[in-house]
């Protein structure tokens, strides 16, 4: 029998895919959450389902993991948010003692996880990023305020144990830049573990904002090899997101893939130490493609690349026991694949919801309505669904569920999410 594969956060729309690419490949998967109900809690690849402390009780945790060692010696942990990718870092050396790991030290770890040291390593591979500014508190911010001379975002330094799960925020000019800052400070703390680690990580950063991102975003995803051999990458270009502004991906296309784009991901990860999955994302800017994530860790659209025959969960498994023959075959025929036809990949359900929104305000005199429709219809067969699968139907179910279950306790905020 193969070791389990330890997933958690069941919500996650990357811990679904994960389920279904294990599984499909005989995997027994156990998924561990802090609540019963949960999108992945419906696949039928499910061995075993565990309730655990949430994870921003990162003590509680931990300590609770490492119990089931005993229970499920050599299963393989999959790190589903930075979050949990940090704590894994911090305590490999005792999660070693049970369990598989696939990840890099904890120097090589935060050196993605927060953006300044990123960008640092960024600036050695000659990958550009925003304009972009790292004020050490208020005192910090005003000596650079006559430096900022374009419009500027804040966002946090790392999204790992942010408690408000914030993103960014749009920022004022002058004076108001500075209690805006303050601000952000006060409503975005961060977990014990990680202050204790980098106190510098509390200050937010400020990042030129290019209003025209939303619709330019270019993503490069995909597994970085150890051994040094070129990165498997699928290209994808974000289309629609919801919230439009600063949103989570809703609609991608695939797109070509930028070899030098590629060299230079290739020469950032070794650099950083780092091998496994990944998802970058840029904007396009003056002829540019300016870096703005990393992602070391599956994410919300991997479906995506695992339907582009780029099976990354598989990979950092195979990875993780050691079955090098298996790792060798399997990123080969990865490294082969070439795209047949347009490839995209959508949330049906959500789309849904966003074209009937656009119909009701189009009726009403607001603007124009998008056709999604037709775009679903366009991609047809090569169309990949975050949720719907013929071979697993249940996640559709539970899906749904948790979407009702969020228009109810938010219903204002849930359809503003679907708003041009």
């Amino acid at each position: 029998m193969r070791p389990h594969a330890f997933l958690f956060l069941g919500d996650y729309y990357g811990t679904l895919a994960s389920t279904r690419c294990l599984g499909e490949r005989g995997v027994p998967i156990l998924l561990a959450d802090e609540r019963r109900l949960v999108r992945a809690t419906g696949s039928r690849y499910i061995e075993k389902r565990l309730l655990c402390p949430p994870v921003s009780d990162a003590d509680a945790f931990i300590r609770w993991l490492l119990r089931q060692r005993e229970a499920y010696p050599g299963a393989v942990l999959f790190p589903a948010s930075d979050e949990l990718v940090f704590l894994f870092a911090k305590h490999q050396d005792e999660l070693k003692q049970g369990f598989r790991l696939f990840m890099p030290s904890m120097d090589s770890t935060f050196r993605i996880l927060n953006k300044h040291r990123l960008y640092e390593a960024c600036v050695a591979a000659d990958i550009s990023f925003p304009k972009t500014w790292f004020p050490s508190g208020e005192e910090g911010l005003r000596r650079i305020l006559g430096e900022i001379d374009v419009e500027v975002i804040l966002k946090p330094k790392s999204q790992s144990q942010l408690r408000s799960g914030t993103k960014a925020a749009e920022a004022p000019r002058g004076e108001d830049l500075v209690h805006a800052f303050n601000r952000f400070v006060k409503d975005n703390p961060y977990g014990p573990e990680l202050v204790a680690h980098d106190a510098e990580v509390v200050w937010p950063m400020l990042q030129e904002y290019h209003r025209h991102a939303a619709f330019q975003i270019y993503s490069l995803a995909g597994f970085a090899d150890a051994g040094g051999r070129p990165p498997i990458v699928r290209a994808s270009r974000k289309v629609l997101q919801r919230p439009r502004k600063l949103g989570v991906g809703l609609c991608f296309e695939g797109t070509t893939v930028n070899p030098d784009l590629v060299r230079k991901i290739g020469v950032l990860c070794k650099n950083l130490d780092y091998a496994g999955i990944f998802e970058i994302e840029f904007i396009e800017h003056g002829g540019e493609n300016l870096l703005i994530d990393f992602n070391p860790r599956p994410y919300g659209q991997m479906a995506f690349e695992v339907a582009r025959e780029a099976p990354l969960p598989w990979l950092h498994y195979v990875a993780a026991i050691g079955d090098e023959a298996e790792y060798a075959r399997a990123y080969d025929r990865a490294l082969a694949w070439s795209p047949r036809g347009d490839h995209a990949f959508t949330h049906r359900l959500i789309l849904g919801a966003v074209d009937g929104a656009q119909r009701v305000t189009a009726l009403t005199g607001g603007p124009a309505k998008e056709d999604w429709r037709g775009w679903m219809r366009r991609h047809g067969p090569n169309l990949a669904d975050a949720v719907r699968r013929p071979k697993d139907p249940g996640p559709v179910v539970t899906d749904g569920l948790v979407h009702l279950l969020e228009f109810v306790r938010h219903p204002r905020s849930w359809l503003r999410s679907l708003a041009r």
